[in-house]
């Protein structure tokens, strides 16, 4: 429920993701329980029957949800998003999407424009499984060994789990410090939580004789750690590390106090009806909430907190049925029970139909002839002053099934930096031996410049340093601890730095509402005038180091996005552009630099007419995404920008 509950945007559960940590617990502890009272029964362990208990748990209705998802993604997305969508689908199906998602670099926390996985939430069940395709191998060996030495069973599994359990902690802590964005998928970074779970499982009686007061202790205040938890993180805390500590270590507190003889407040509410009912259902529904809220949000565009919590309630209809028709039945079919062989062949057959269905999706590809790099023009067919607007394309750069991956090699060279890194890297280019130094400051929007500043201060001779970290505007406003730090990191060095000019760009809408003034949470539009007054702050400390100051305009943001509308128009490009309509009283960067006289250069003209916005302009693809341009395009813009940036030290 807590995940639930923060994907769905609800204020208090912002640290909500840390349910998957409760989850992991529950799970190692119960599943290994299993284990160790059939060692200890039968004196050994039927891999066979384990695997296909597993196998009629989990992979009916997981297979379900993933051809659901396949069968709505031909009515919702594109041909390019399927192709996505479908590698999403085999990846899940054989429960490797955390890898995948690692490889593609996704950040759990950092959801694009239009870009988020309708099976993100699939690699908490990928993480898992790969734990038990080990797990019950080491178990057997515990047992085959305490039988051969004639020892008892639980010290013999000890020994073998918590070096195990240990080694993971370590791993993640370590993981998570140097690469928190990988380390939240990372199956070595999360199995020692399973581990605890199963550590218990190990040590703790059938039955707990603690007095009642110690037992109502344990139970409420774990509960109340899982609860401030999950209302106390947010996604600019790095995860899992020693935060994770918190939610697990209170849920094998919260099994403890289930264990115990003596009653407790937390029991007598977990044994109510509706929590019973939820319970049974928590997997289905797990299954389905996401899917529903992505695709929401895919037919519908942005929604607020009360339309996320209105549609994941929906998917409780679809979670219940499943759950009745699907689930349920195959779970407790007393002829897969005494038939481990038939539940693994109906195991099989779920990963062939998940599979399937995603390489249909997958290899469901259009025919995109890509453009030569030196014949890609882009921006440059609008020097003659005319906006041409193009309606076909034979060949086109970057290819739009491809087109989130056209960042530049600013970004390619790490200097984006994202999570809770707050140091940013060298990433100079240009001349490094000039004398005249440009800085670039600013959040993703600053980093979509850097192709075309690039071979300007290649042609200028100027050395340019790029500064830049993902969802961090260099306004002086409070957006969380990384981003503040990195803030006054990077102005420390901009200062040493001594350059002769400053370019800053920021997002003006995603980060609008992640702002705390005076302790208080505020959201767009109220935050605006706080950003506007931040961004004014940090224009007047920049000045002091005499450099001039360039202020880039943000864009405008595309409602869907173009690269799929693209890959299935390219004869019919004008279905792709979209109205040059800015939010109002949105873009406090432009009023910001308009106070304080600094310079101000607006892209908008290159990017759109007074009316529209096309998807394709000299037969490269403008975004990238919904709100970043791509950096193909961004590169063209070099002979305009060039002649716009003032003189650095001017």
């Amino acid at each position: 429920m807590l995940v639930l509950l923060d994907h769905a945007d609800v204020p208090f559960a912002t640290g909500g993701y840390i349910g998957v940590d409760v989850f992991y617990v529950l799970s190692g502890f119960l599943i290994t329980g299993l284990v160790v009272r059939e060692i200890e029964r039968e004196g050994r362990l039927s891999i066979r029957g384990f695997y296909a208990r597993r196998a009629k748990r989990i992979l009916p209705l997981a297979s379900t949800v993933l051809v659901f998802v396949g069968i709505v993604s031909l009515f919702v997305y594109g041909t390019v998003r399927q192709v996505d969508v479908g590698g999403d689908i085999v990846a899940a199906a054989l429960f490797v999407i955390n890898w995948h998602f690692i490889a593609q670099g996704v950040d759990y926390f950092a959801i694009e424009e239009g870009l988020v996985s309708p099976l993100q939430h699939y690699w908490t069940l990928a993480v898992e499984e790969q734990f038990y395709v080990v797990w019950p191998w080491l178990l057997m060996l515990s047992g085959a060994i305490a039988i051969k030495a004639k020892r008892n069973l639980r010290p013999i599994m000890l020994g073998l789990v918590v070096p195990v359990a240990i080694a993971s902690l370590v791993y993640g802590l370590f993981y998570t410090a140097a690469e928190p964005t990988n380390a939240f998928f990372s199956t070595f970074a999360r199995g020692w939580e399973l581990a605890f779970g199963a550590i218990l499982a190990i040590v703790l009686p059938k039955v707990v004789r603690l007095p009642k007061g110690v037992t109502t202790l344990l139970a409420v205040s774990g509960l109340a750690v899982i609860l401030g938890t999950s209302y106390l993180m947010t996604a600019s805390d790095p995860f899992p590390g020693w935060r994770a500590l918190l939610p697990v270590l209170a849920t094998v507190a919260l099994l403890v106090a289930g264990a115990s003889v003596a009653p407790n407040p937390v029991a007598r509410l977990f044994s109510t009806a509706p929590f019973q009912y939820v319970g049974k259902i928590s997997y289905s529904m797990y299954l389905w909430h996401w899917p529903f809220v992505v695709f929401a949000v895919a037919i519908w565009g942005e929604l607020s907190p009360a339309w996320l919590v209105l549609v994941t309630l929906v998917s409780v209809i679809p979670a219940a049925i499943s759950h009745k028709l699907i689930e349920e039945p195959i779970h407790h079919s007393k002829i897969l029970s005494l038939k481990p062989n038939r539940a693994l062949a109906v195991g099989g057959v779920c990963i062939v139909a998940g599979v399937g269905v995603g390489l249909a999706l997958n290899t469901n590809r259009v025919s995109i002839e890509v453009l030569p790099e030196g014949q890609a023009r882009g921006a440059r067919v609008l020097n003659t002053g005319e906006f041409p607007i193009q309606n076909k394309v034979e060949a086109i750069r970057p290819n739009p099934l491809d087109a989130n991956d056209d960042k530049g090699q600013a970004f390619d060279d790490g200097c984006l930096i994202l999570s809770s890194t707050v140091e940013s890297p060298e990433c100079v280019y240009g001349d490094p031996d000039s004398d005249t130094t440009v800085v670039l400051f600013g959040d993703s929007h600053a980093l979509q410049y850097a192709p075309a500043l690039t071979p300007i201060a290649e042609e200028k001779g100027w050395r340019l340093v790029v500064l830049t970290r993902g969802n961090c505007t260099p306004a002086d406003v409070d957006i969380g601890s990384f981003c503040n730090e990195w803030r006054d990191n990077t102005i420390d060095r901009i200062f040493e730095e001594d350059p002769d000019m400053i370019i800053m760009a920021t997002s003006t809408t995603g980060e609008l509402d992640m702002i705390t003034e005076d302790g208080v949470s505020v959201v767009a539009p109220d935050s605006v005038q706080f950003h506007e007054q931040g961004m004014i702050r940090t224009i007047n400390e920049l000045k002091k180091t005499g450099a001039t100051m360039v202020m880039m305009g943000d864009q405008i943001q595309a409602p869907t996005l173009p690269d799929q509308c693209v890959g299935e128009n390219l004869k019919n490009l004008r279905a792709c552009a979209f109205p040059n309509e800015p939010r109002p009283g949105r873009y406090f960067d432009k009023r910001a630099a308009r106070q304080t006289g600094i310079e101000l250069i607006s892209p908008v003209p290159k990017l759109c007419t007074d009316e529209l916005c096309p998807a394709v302009i000299g037969n490269v693809l403008v975004y990238r995404d919904t709100y970043h341009m791509s950096a193909t395009y961004a590169e063209t813009l070099a002979p305009w920008l060039g002649r716009r940036l003032p003189v650095p030290g001017s």
